[in-house]
């Protein structure tokens, strides 16, 4: 059972530890800094009130305070780099995953086996699992020793949740990289358009904040995860959960789907 989703995980692995280093370089860097940064006088929050709404919302999330430990780490490392950067990179791994065994033409070699299309979909989209989950384990075991280090904290169980919905988050975006690569037989038009989505409608989210187009952001994944009201207030959004758990599993049905009445041409 799961071979082709086993096969798939050791080859990525060389990427996937390649990430989880720079990762946690990302994490030193920034917890390391905090110490620095607070004791000297620049008044951080002074420097968030000169913000727009709009690049406050895009660049820091929804944080009230840069001076505190929590909201320092929401701004300067979450919303940026795990709701947009990684966001990505899933999504462009994703993009990857049939397109190319189409563009090289080894998907003959696989079909023939007797497997459906369905189970091959499901597997692929499988094997970035363990990838998301590590680069997370990993992560908040370094977030937690490292806000130690300094001589600061954060709850445990905060840092848990939030670590644990981003990987119902990058699932999501995982599962669009897949409906691009079943769609499109050519790699890079399949990441290109998976990277194009989760930018376009990240900022989407950003910009349409309090205004009458908010609406529009109900289809970017950063609207139903906060990092800030899980890591500053403690706070759960279930329904957003729910809500990202359900597209997942929509998504890779549909791209299921798709491949089930895909004509591929040898």
């Amino acid at each position: 059972m799961l071979e082709i989703a086993r096969f798939e995980a050791r080859r990525r692995l060389r990427g996937a530890t390649a990430l989880t280093i720079l990762v946690l370089a990302l994490i030193a860097l920034t917890v390391g800094l905090f110490p620095s940064i607070s004791e000297s006088d620049v008044d951080l929050d002074a420097y968030l009130d000169t913000l727009s709404p709009e690049l406050r919302q895009s660049f820091v999330g929804s944080v009230t305070s840069l001076s505190t430990i929590d909201g320092y780490l929401v701004s300067q490392l979450y919303v940026l780099v795990w709701l947009l950067i990684l966001g990505i990179y899933f999504a462009y791994a994703a993009a990857s995953l049939v397109s190319a065994e189409v563009e090289n033409r080894s998907i003959d070699l696989l079909l023939v086996n007797p497997i459906s299309r369905t189970r091959f979909v499901v597997e692929k989209f499988l094997a970035l699992l363990p990838v998301n989950v590590a680069v997370n384990a990993v992560s908040l075991l370094a977030v937690y020793f490292g806000i130690q280090f300094v001589g600061e904290s954060v709850p445990l169980a905060d840092l848990v949740a939030l670590h644990v919905l981003f990987v119902l988050y990058l699932a999501a975006c995982s599962a669009l990289g897949l409906v691009a690569s079943v769609v499109f037989d050519d790699v890079r038009r399949a990441q290109g358009v998976a990277i194009g989505l989760l930018f376009a409608t990240y900022f989407l989210d950003s910009l349409t904040r309090g205004t009458d187009y908010e609406w529009a952001g109900q289809f970017s994944f950063a609207r139903y995860l906060d990092p800030a009201d899980v890591l500053s207030l403690g706070e759960i959004d279930w329904l957003g959960a729910a809500v990202l758990l359900a597209v997942t599993l929509g998504l890779v049905m549909l791209a299921a789907e798709l491949f089930e009445d895909k004509d591929i041409n040898g």
